[in-house]
């Protein structure tokens, strides 16, 4: 391979060396080459934004493991999965409590919509542990809405409402599977 087209080669690398997000072989690979090639440890150390990076530098610089499990990509998906879990768990909360203030009115009838999309958002976040986690989610914030009255209804109104909410939310769970599984299938294939 002619110098030139390694030099070409490193220097694409360079970024993802530098983020440790490269193989073990690949970190050796970009390793061995740093040593013996001035332009690409002066592009690494730009990249770096050091002027004074030696060849010491280089060398211990150290590939990743992928023994110790710190996989920076798999870390930015668990952070990006954590935060998308918060969005999800307001988003029940918020569309529970629209669903109940929608409950006595004209608009009750958007809750056979807001209830299963609940069920989706709860079987992504508790899986099938949604079934019965819903339903107390959903008898807990009625409980509230009951006790501090911001809309008029009774307790037996409150509970036969809970109930059919969380028919709707298991529906929503059951689509939310049947879709998870027909990806995980698609997957697979």
């Amino acid at each position: 391979m002619s110098e030139k087209y390694e030099c070409s080669i490193v220097k694409d690398l360079l970024p993802l060396y530098v983020e440790d997000m490269v193989s073990a072989e690949t970190a050796r690979y970009v390793s061995e080459h740093l040593k013996g090639c001035p332009v690409c440890k002066a592009e690494l150390a730009k990249s770096e934004r050091r002027d004074d990076l030696t060849t010491e530098d280089v060398e211990r610089r150290s590939p990743p493991s992928k023994e110790d499990g710190t996989n920076p990509f798999k870390k930015a998906m668990k952070r990006a999965r954590r935060r998308f879990e918060s969005v999800a768990y307001a988003a029940l909360v918020f569309l529970i409590f629209l669903g109940f203030g929608w409950t006595v009115g004209e608009n009750l009838f958007y809750n056979s919509v807001i209830m299963p999309i609940v069920g989706i958002f709860g079987y992504y976040v508790f899986q099938w542990r949604a079934i019965y986690k819903i339903p107390i989610l959903l008898l807990l914030i009625d409980l509230l809405v009951f006790l501090f009255q911001p809309i008029e209804i009774g307790l037996t109104d409150t509970l036969a409402w809970t109930f059919i909410y969380s028919v709707f939310t298991v529906i929503g769970m059951v689509v939310a599977f049947l879709l998870h599984f027909a990806f995980k299938k698609e997957n697979t294939q």
